[in-house]
């Protein structure tokens, strides 16, 4: 799938409010080099980052620092192989437990060796409800290209419920390393 396709392939690049969802997963999926490949495998890594009303980042969630203070965001922990028949990593959102100061929530895929997105064998990344398992972003990270970080998608509290926005734009390599 390219970026942004959804399982259900709507053509939108913003959905409206989402009033019904209570918990978001990003699940992060990557294949380890062949056997004998002699290459380094690839280190990927999944991070949330959550922003107050002005958008300065209030606090980052990633493999070094797994939840959020109050325990509303968790990241299940650090895969640097790709090993994983599924998910590698995954990070899960309480939205109904988020403290009222957060106003948005970024979702980054960064490299942590440095390979570029195209490099990595089988990375895909998704944005799904919890609860009803929709993936409403999907995405191979091979299309990403030369990247080495990337905010897949957003989330924004408003009046009527949790706004889900496709980004897939480049991060600041910097972002990656705060974590």
């Amino acid at each position: 799938m390219r970026i942004g396709d959804e399982a259900n392939a709507q053509d939108r690049s913003n959905w409206g409010a989402i009033p019904d969802l209570k918990e978001v997963v990003m699940g992060l999926h990557w294949t380890p080099p062949e056997a004998g490949a002699g290459t380094e495998p690839a280190d990927l890594d999944a991070l949330c980052v959550l922003f107050d009303s002005h958008n300065r980042v209030s606090e980052v969630v990633c493999a070094v620092h797994p939840r959020t203070a109050n325990g509303s965001i968790i990241h299940t922990g650090d895969s640097r192989t790709g090993a994983s028949e599924w998910d590698d990593e995954r990070i899960f959102v309480f939205l109904d437990a988020l403290p009222e100061a957060i106003s948005s929530i970024a979702f980054v895929v960064a490299s942590v060796a440095g390979h570029c997105f195209s490099e990595v064998r089988g990375a895909t990344c998704h944005i799904s409800d919890h609860a009803t398992e929709h993936a409403w972003i999907r995405l191979q990270l091979a299309d990403l290209g030369r990247h080495t970080a990337h905010c897949v998608a957003t989330l924004q509290r408003g009046p009527a419920g949790w706004k889900l926005s496709r980004d897939a734009q480049a991060v600041n390599a910097e972002l990656s390393c705060c974590c």
